[in-house]
């Protein structure tokens, strides 16, 4: 399918001697690209209204060092130099590429002093990660993440999370395209230790959305994740006085990932007609007043 798509004039691949980086849509493929995001957005929206942010593109490394990154994911992480002090050289590892967007909203609500039932936040970003798998179309160091957080009282963001992540879900079922739903586990609660996983699997702290990509094989799409007060905690974030802090849990979408395994679920792979398929199921949502 991309190289269908490469002859066709709709996307450059951008890759390194050693793998694959990201994609460049032109035209029809980038509006599908662009309405996909927009849509998700905008449906998402109808209930759960959401305060957007914009993200930088580099996270100072104590914002990953606070949540345990370094030692917990399994990834190695983007440094750059933004600039170079003359008295003092180069910082070769305080500023590194973000590798999520929810990050850049904790950092930003890192030490507000409030309290509130229930609030959603929502960023995009360009998000980057090593990927040691090579050859897979889907598996890009470059892409983009659309995240929404949620944030307030236990029970208001375990429910609305997970009701937001299912409306999601049923949006792009809805614009025809099969999408199973799996119980995971995070690796932020030790999933290297089968009994941790088996017991996050359990509790449902994450699902995941998996559809099949242009290779056949099913991958994931999106995922909501419940951070339980991990990060409110660590990003003291919240009303200290309360007894117990605020709960987050974010709901997120690989926007390449999502359209190009879309993409290869159309008829002849064009990018118009799901875009079609897409506005059609987002017409129902204009009118419906319960998420289904």
């Amino acid at each position: 399918m991309i190289g269908v798509l490469r002859d066709q004039g709709l996307l450059s691949v951008v890759e390194s001697d050693g793998g694959l980086i990201g994609y460049c849509f032109v035209g029809r493929l980038y509006e599908a690209y662009a309405l996909l995001d927009e849509l998700l957005v905008r449906v998402l929206s109808r209930h759960w209204p959401a305060e957007p942010h914009s993200c930088p593109p580099l996270l100072n490394r104590s914002v990953l060092e606070r949540i345990g990154f370094f030692e917990k994911l399994p990834s190695i992480p983007f440094h750059v130099v933004p600039h170079k002090m003359a008295d003092r050289g180069p910082a070769s590892d305080q500023w590194l590429l973000s590798p999520s967007t929810c990050y850049h909203t904790f950092s930003l609500l890192s030490g507000i002093d409030q309290h509130w039932p229930l609030k959603c936040f929502t960023a995009t970003s360009n998000c980057h990660r090593f990927e040691p798998e090579g050859g897979d179309p889907l598996r890009m160091a470059s892409f983009t993440m659309r995240e929404f957080v949620f944030m307030g009282e236990r029970e208001a963001v375990e429910q609305e999370s997970e009701a937001a992540f299912l409306h999601s879900v049923e949006f792009l079922r809805r614009a025809g395209f099969s999408i199973d739903i799996e119980v995971a586990s995070d690796i932020f609660y030790g999933e290297g230790s089968a009994a941790t996983r088996k017991v996050q699997k359990a509790l449902g702290v994450k699902l995941e959305a998996l559809t099949t990509g242009p290779t056949g094989r099913q991958v994931s799409v999106a995922s909501r994740n419940f951070h339980r007060d991990l990060f409110t905690s660590t990003f003291d974030i919240g009303d200290a006085s309360r007894p117990q802090r605020m709960y987050s849990a974010c709901v997120a979408f690989g926007v390449e990932r999502l359209l190009l395994s879309l993409l290869a679920a159309t008829p002849g792979f064009d990018p118009s007609a799901l875009v079609d398929a897409l506005r059609l199921s987002a017409e129902h949502y204009n009118t419906e007043r319960e998420p289904a």
